[in-house]
């Protein structure tokens, strides 16, 4: 015999013990994609040289396993794309500059 399925896509994980325990229904927790966090974090550290470009593929990557989940993440993914790129983009700015001054 096999495990009922669950009403609702998405809802495979949740414990129905747990949201159906108190008076009413108990909304079920938000879950933030831990790939967008980490992309966010090392977008808030490009300042460190090619932190910035892993940043961006975290946040790539972030938005490809969000578009088949019900979590949450995805402003987190483009904003670390967006401060990633920049962050590179100066960086690499900065490396040719100093590279023609000297050169």
């Amino acid at each position: 015999m096999t495990p009922p399925r669950p009403p609702f896509p998405g809802t495979e994980s949740l414990d129905p013990a747990r949201i159906f325990s108190g008076p009413g229904y108990q909304a079920p927790p938000v879950r933030t994609d831990g790939v967008a966090t980490a992309a966010l974090l090392c977008a808030i550290l490009s300042f460190i040289p090619l932190l910035g470009l892993v940043a961006a593929g975290l946040g790539a990557w972030a938005l490809r396993r969000l578009r088949r989940s019900y979590g949450t993440g995805r402003t987190l993914a483009r904003l670390a794309i967006v401060v990633g790129a920049t962050a590179s983009a100066l960086q690499l700015w900065f490396l040719v500059g100093l590279i023609a001054v000297r050169g």
